[in-house]
């Protein structure tokens, strides 16, 4: 089942009716090799692999194909499974401070440590910044916990809005074994892309 059709790049513009014709069994090594060491275990990976050992035992290039496209789907749908899997991950992080009854002023050194070292840099940080401060400074413990409680107000709105980019980040479109060149593919050429590590065969 050999065809001499050298291997054809799928480019990041690339319709999709056009990208499935580019799909030839030249590339079945390839997408073994990325399918059986690349994908993490589950019921999308499972699929991937029994097309893969189907296309293997194909009796025309026709039927080669059309497995392979059936590997391509059930691929791609594996790695959107993880990226979603690693923004779930990072949407739980621990929060800044109890809850309004809870918050006292003892817990004034961990909240300057998870501000000043867990919150990326933002407008909500800064606030809880100075928040911080004012609490650090305060002249009772009702306005250190008045402060403290617009730490935590903004610590969270600081913590929404960095999950609503780790969420933003999961739609971008991978590079796989079958689309080389899309960001995280072993020919892309641009720089980094949050959420598509890079493919190393």
């Amino acid at each position: 089942m050999r065809i001499r059709l050298a291997m054809l790049v799928i480019g990041l513009l690339v319709a999709p009716g056009m990208a499935q014709a580019q799909i030839t069994c030249a590339q079945l090594p390839k997408a073994a090799a990325f399918v059986n060491t690349k994908l993490r275990p589950g019921p999308n990976t499972d699929a991937a692999k029994r097309h893969l050992e189907a296309a293997q035992h194909a009796t025309s290039d026709a039927q080669c194909v059309a497995e392979l496209r059936k590997v391509d789907y059930y691929t791609k749908r594996s790695m959107a499974a993880d990226r979603r899997a690693a923004a779930n991950a990072q949407a739980r992080p621990a929060a800044p401070a109890k809850s309004k009854s809870r918050i006292t002023c003892a817990q004034l050194p961990k909240a300057a440590e998870f501000v000043n070292t867990k919150l990326k840099p933002g407008p909500n940080t800064d606030a809880a910044k100075r928040h911080l401060e004012a609490a650090q400074h305060a002249a009772s413990d009702a306005q250190c916990v008045a402060e403290l409680r617009r730490v935590d107000y903004y610590a969270k709105r600081s913590m929404a809005a960095d999950r609503h980019v780790a969420v933003a980040h999961t739609h971008v479109r991978c590079g796989d074994i079958l689309h080389p060149t899309l960001p995280g593919g072993v020919d892309y050429r641009g720089p980094p892309v949050p959420g598509c590590p890079q493919v190393k065969f």
